[in-house]
């Protein structure tokens, strides 16, 4: 079912001059740019190499979720997926990290890797190993679990789809997410190949950053939280969510979302409080054919539509390079006090032609904790 969905995505390359438009009530909205603000250093990292094998009839070439960290692997992380030794270089240390710009890009060129030339970033979630992550302790329970156990961290700090949204701490004022000298950080990633030659690619994530700000922390919010984030849909309408418990008070300061094409939105719901945080809304080009297939609920925190782009935010990674492919989300601000025992939830809004099973839905918020 997954290779169904991303052969039809290569499909698109040569249909999309054919494709349905969406529906003409679907909000007009054009991303933001990537402008750190004055006095915010800026450094462009980048991991790598990676080769992508070719297609295989009509299965894609594909390195699913692998995990690459710096040092030997583990070789028991050979039980969850395959490992990759590899130089993951911090931008800066004992500083505050205020904006990301993620990127995959053709290895050793500036030519970035998408739609339109045959590639995919389907996702790829920056890991510190030297922490651990809050709604996925270390432990035997699932993928994410088992990772911090074997690592002794495993805090999810970042994640990029294809639609490469931009992380713009810097928004919400003067807070950081904090990187401390000796920090250990991994990568896991999932990367495609559309046509019938190996490609070499590699990440090129650009930070923005200060050495003194507000320290915030990720919270990871997912349909599938601790395990590779993936979840079977229905055909249709569907709202998938997961539910936790908010272990301490603090203040909600910014949140993102991302899911796959065919979605709508993902939410952040304070259940205790009866209020939505965050709406996170698709975006799609005018006429894209894999925007969804029908409404939404319509309802709080489950608009009615997606939205249509007529621009991207990402310098690297025109609007036209995603041929149709679902290339923006939109982000919050939202300032939200809650309190510890609050009732959090996430949901994922999708309208799929067809079943699908690996669908995701996933939020990072950042938190000022009390």
């Amino acid at each position: 079912m997954r290779n169904r969905t991303l052969v039809m995505l290569a499909v698109t390359l040569v249909l999309v001059v054919m494709s349905a438009p969406v529906r003409a009530s679907a909000a007009a909205y054009d991303p933001p740019t990537w402008n750190p603000p004055a006095g915010h250093n800026v450094t462009t990292v980048r991991w790598g190499p990676i080769t992508i094998p070719p297609m295989r009839g009509d299965e894609v070439g594909e390195i699913k979720n692998e995990i690459a960290l710096d040092g030997n692997c583990n070789p028991l992380i050979g039980l969850i997926t395959s490992c990759r030794s590899m130089k993951i270089a911090k931008p800066c240390e004992n500083c505050f990290i205020t904006g990301i710009m993620p990127d995959l890009v053709f290895a050793g060129t500036d030519r970035g890797v998408n739609m339109d030339t045959g590639g995919m970033l389907h996702h790829a979630v920056n890991v510190n190993f030297s922490r651990w992550d809050v709604t996925c302790p270390p432990g035997l329970g699932d993928v994410i679990n088992q990772l911090g156990l074997l690592q002794g961290g495993n805090e999810r700090f970042f994640a990029a789809g294809n639609e490469r949204t931009l992380n713009r701490l810097y928004a919400t004022g003067n807070n950081g997410y904090y990187v401390k000298a000796g920090d250990r950080w991994g990568l896991i990633y999932d990367l495609v190949n559309m046509t019938e030659q190996s490609i070499t690619v590699e990440f090129k994530h650009t930070f923005s950053w200060v050495p003194s700000a507000t320290r915030v922390d990720p919270v990871w919010l997912d349909i599938d939280q601790c395990g590779d984030s993936e979840r079977s849909i229905p055909a249709r309408y569907s709202d998938s969510h997961w539910t936790t418990t908010v272990p301490r008070g603090g203040t909600l300061v910014a949140v993102g979302g991302h899911a796959h094409d065919h979605s709508i939105s993902v939410s952040l719901q304070n259940v205790t409080r009866n209020r939505y945080s965050c709406t996170s809304v698709a975006g799609y080009a005018p006429d894209s054919m894999m925007g969804p297939a029908g409404p939404g609920a319509g309802t709080d925190g489950h608009p009615a539509d997606a939205n249509t782009v007529t621009s991207d935010g990402h310098p690297n990674a025109p609007l036209m390079a995603y041929m149709g492919s679902v290339s923006d989300f939109t982000t919050c601000e939202p300032n939200l006090a809650f309190s510890a025992g609050d009732r959090i939830r996430v949901h994922a809004q999708y309208n799929e032609p067809s079943a699908y099973d690996s669908a995701m839905g996933i939020m990072v918020a950042f938190v000022r904790w009390r």
